[in-house]
């Protein structure tokens, strides 16, 4: 009996295997069916051009019909079936896929060529249109003929060609411009359905009436979109490809330029902080393999080993604007050979309107970014010398500064802790920690020009990069002369302003 019960067990559990595995199946099938286009508005949304009546039959039973019928079709062949894959490559299917696909993909797109809503060409859009056609009404004219000289079933479209030009062509039955059947083809923008189950219950016999309808009813946001998807994307990978072939040679930048971003820089916080994050991103992409997120050894995240062994200048990028300058003048090296685009500029300019053009120069080096950093091209050479020299002056600044401290001051403790790539450094900022007094105090190390007396407070100038820090102390170096202050000043128009008594040594 045991043995009997243990066969009937073992049977039910093969059983519920077995259905299982079948629903994987059903699931994997129903997951490689065409869709359903979803009706995008009422049956009588568009009864100045069709009744309710006629759509209702037109999208239930004919094209539900063709998309049912092609899933039947397809549940017979092997892999996943995209339905615009399948109308590009038609050559390698029966008749019955043909006839199905196109039923099912013209009808996809002809739901959405209609809109409730009357509406207008843009105006891109009449400008090639004029240009192919000779004038809009010309194009209408030419659109309506065409429609009006199919004989029995088929479409009228407007197609956008391999040439980026526009023309009119009719298909027979259900096929479709997209077709690598059809000679002459091109990417189909505008349709419109001559199949008499689409217009006879209203219209009868009277197919010019149905087309000269159809004009109030075209969804030309729609026909806008499908031209910019053909146009754009090509005309934007074009000048992309181009640009990045481009070879720049370095414009150096003079010491006025460099002034004007460092203003820029400081004084248009917003912008510069827009240029920061479009630099830490485009450097992540471009140089993915030598970035390393993980902190080791106290290192923080960045690119290493690129132009030298550890921690590479690059990471200082983001905040130099000597190397800004000479990214733009490439920038603008490349832009100068496309007709129409204005060169990257930011002078005579509000804030809000430097911010607005800094988005689009941030725009262009995501889209440039290879080119720029390519590392055999003048412009990434001419970016690691600048940030390389940068970075020698920071060390042997704070090593002046350091070392004026000490001689200077006998009683105050000085211990340097700044090093690239550390992150007590480059995060929290620390280039030093002062002992006063017993007391130990953190420090930011700057170079400055000029410390400036007006309406008794000191205005430190030329400071490099201008933020808030999380210090005790500002220390400014220039040379050996070492002025220390008590971080509570202000941050006015680009340059540190304190009070008098924030000044604690003065050893200039």
């Amino acid at each position: 009996m045991e043995h009997i019960q243990e066969q009937v067990n073992k049977i039910e559990k093969q059983i519920v295997h077995e259905q299982k595995k079948e629903q994987v199946r059903e699931l994997l099938q129903e997951g490689k069916k065409i869709g359903i286009e979803k009706l995008p508005y009422s049956y009588s949304a568009v009864k100045r051009f069709i009744d309710s009546e006629t759509m209702n039959v037109h999208y239930n039973k004919h094209y539900k019909g063709y998309v049912d019928k092609l899933n039947a079709m397809l549940k017979k062949r092997k892999g996943d079936h995209d339905l615009e894959k399948i109308i590009t490559n038609i050559s390698r299917y029966p008749k019955g896929v043909r006839d199905n696909a196109g039923g099912a993909f013209n009808h996809a797109l002809f739901w959405n060529m209609l809109s409730p809503t009357q509406q207008r060409p843009s105006k891109d859009l009449v400008v090639q249109i004029k240009k192919d056609f000779g004038s809009y009404e010309k194009f209408k004219k030419n659109f309506e003929d065409i429609a009006m000289q199919r004989f029995g079933s088929g479409w009228i479209w407007l197609v956008l060609t391999n040439k980026g030009t526009l023309k009119i062509m009719s298909t027979p039955n259900q096929d479709n411009p997209l077709m690598n059947i059809i000679e002459g083809g091109g990417y189909p923008i505008l349709g419109l359905d001559l199949w008499e189950h689409a217009y006879y219950l209203r219209y009868k016999n009277k197919r010019n009436e149905y087309i000269n309808n159809f004009w109030t009813v075209v969804n030309w946001d729609f026909v806008q979109k499908m031209y910019e998807l053909k146009t754009e994307t090509k005309l934007l990978e074009s000048k992309q490809m181009g640009l990045l072939l481009k070879e720049t040679k370095v414009e150096h930048c003079s010491r006025a330029d460099i002034e004007f971003f460092r203003n820029l820089f400081n004084v248009n916080v917003q912008a510069r902080n827009t240029y920061k994050n479009t630099i830490n991103d485009t450097l992540k992409k471009v140089f993915s393999d030598k970035y390393h997120d993980k902190k080791e050894n106290g290192e923080i995240p960045g690119i290493y080993y690129l132009e030298k062994p550890g921690r590479s200048v690059i990471n200082f990028l983001n905040t130099n604007y000597s190397a800004f300058c000479i990214i733009m003048k490439d920038v603008n090296q490349r832009l100068a050979d496309i007709e129409g685009e204005e060169l990257i500029s930011f002078t005579d300019k509000t804030p809000g309107e430097q911010q607005i053009e800094m988005k689009r120069f941030a725009n262009w080096i995501e889209k440039l970014g290879k080119g720029i950093f390519d590392t055999n091209g003048e412009t990434f050479q001419g970016v690691i010398k600048v940030l390389t020299e940068k970075d020698k002056v920071g060390s042997r600044r704070e090593k002046s500064a350091l070392k004026t401290l000490k001689e200077s001051l006998p009683d105050v403790k000085v211990i340097g802790v700044s090093g690239a790539g550390k992150s007590i450094d480059a995060e929290k900022k620390i280039d030093a920690y002062i002992v006063i007094e017993g007391n130990k105090k953190t420090a930011q190390i700057k170079g400055f020009a000029e410390i400036l007396e007006q309406n008794g407070k000191l205005i430190v100038t030329k400071t490099g990069e201008v933020a808030k820090y999380n210090v005790d102390l500002m220390v400014f170096v220039k040379g050996n002369k070492v002025a220390v202050f008590e971080n509570n000043g202000e941050i006015v128009m680009g340059n540190y302003v304190f009070n008098k008594k924030s000044l604690l040594y003065d050893l200039r």
